[in-house]
């Protein structure tokens, strides 16, 4: 039970089809030889895709940073697509401190990505994606 107040949150996981399709639609992308990242200021859009069921406080909720994840099986076996996506959440779990309230990320991999071996090359690329699309404080 200790070790679960270090993982995200569910509500900081995009999970759903929906709205994976509307920030990448709605969203900005930026890239670099290894990743492609969507980002949406969270708009009210997204929110009304979120399900009603759920009891959890809408302005906290609402001040969020989310992420979605999407390693495809060109980068490698399980283990490597599995490796990939502790280190990309890991990344913006450390991180997401840096992060404008209210964004929405998807961080994809590219194939080219399984030539990444290391957690703080990969941290850096991310960050500086972060600092491109102009996400983090000031």
């Amino acid at each position: 039970m200790i070790m679960k107040r270090f993982s995200l949150e569910k509500q900081q996981r995009i999970k759903r089809e929906a709205e994976f399709k509307k920030i990448m639609k709605k969203g900005e992308s930026y890239a670099d030889k290894y990743l492609v990242m969507y980002v949406l200021q969270k708009a009210s859009e997204i929110d009304s895709l979120a399900s009603p069921s759920r009891k959890v406080d809408q302005r906290a909720e609402s001040r969020l940073c989310r992420l979605g994840l999407s390693v495809d099986r060109r980068i490698g076996k399980a283990v490597i697509r599995n490796r990939m996506k502790r280190w990309m959440r890991e990344v913006f779990r450390l991180n997401q401190w840096r992060l404008e309230n209210m964004t929405e990320i998807i961080l994809i991999a590219r194939p080219a990505a399984k030539e990444l071996v290391d957690y703080f090359e990969l941290e850096e690329r991310i960050i500086n994606l972060w600092g491109r699309a102009k996400i983090m404080r000031s």
